[in-house]
């Protein structure tokens, strides 16, 4: 996996970027993704520490507006990423900040103002999972929901690592519900209540941080892992 190669999902609109991460002892494709907004910027979700080669590539395409952070866990690259796109204003859940001394925000992703600013998008928190303490964003140009690890899968192309491990979790070829996450959800009520808003948007695809792009049937497969944990949405 390459730190520099984006991918296009969305012709002109929305690309990826993969690279590896270690966590917990398996090797996961993690994923950054690049939303070019209505007035020709872009939108870096889970930012990547920037190579040049990437950064190159990313000015090709518009000036870097936005850098979100999605969950408490997705924080890493973003300090990196923020020093070389200074422009960038960065938004984030607040309890990703006492993880990362190196990380601040602009604004938090709940901000109003944040939704006012780039219209396009809504955010829709997972409640109920403070664990993640994730925010999902639609994209309505694209109907394409954006995630973190609200669900993953492992798949043939993974380090032998996580197809390993996928399979003792039950995450192989198969989309699920982290396995760290299936045991922390004090509030399924209020998840079910998040999940029923993500599932009334009429999306096509659903992106998160370790799968592939999902597209066929996205929002029954995105139902049925959360269901497999209890939370009927």
């Amino acid at each position: 996996m390459s730190s520099s190669a984006l991918t296009a999902v969305v012709d002109d609109k929305i690309w990826t970027l993969d690279r590896p991460v270690w966590f917990s002892g398996v090797r996961l494709c993690a994923r950054t993704t690049v939303v070019r907004l209505e007035d020709g910027s872009l939108l870096l979700h889970s930012p990547a520490p920037p190579t040049a080669a990437l950064a190159e590539q990313l000015r090709a395409l518009g000036p870097v507006r936005w850098l979100v952070v999605p969950n408490c866990f997705h924080h890493l690259g973003t300090p990196a990423a923020a020093a070389h796109f200074p422009e960038a204003q960065v938004v984030g859940p607040a309890s990703a900040l006492s993880r990362n001394r190196a990380l601040s925000f602009h604004m938090a992703i709940d901000d109003a103002h944040f939704g006012e600013q780039v219209p396009e998008f809504e955010a829709l928190p997972l409640l109920g999972v403070p664990f993640l303490d994730e925010t999902v964003l639609y994209h309505r140009p694209t109907q394409t929901l954006l995630g973190a690890d609200i669900v993953l899968c492992a798949g043939a192309r993974d380090h032998w690592t996580w197809r390993c491990a996928a399979r003792i979790t039950g995450c192989y070829e198969r989309v699920r519900v982290p396995p760290d996450v299936r045991k922390k959800i004090p509030d399924k009520a209020a998840a079910a209540r998040s999940l029923h808003a993500m599932l009334e948007r009429p999306a096509q695809r659903l992106i998160v941080g370790h799968a592939d792009v999902i597209e066929a049937g996205c929002r029954e497969r995105l139902a049925q892992a959360w269901r497999l944990e209890g939370v009927q949405a």
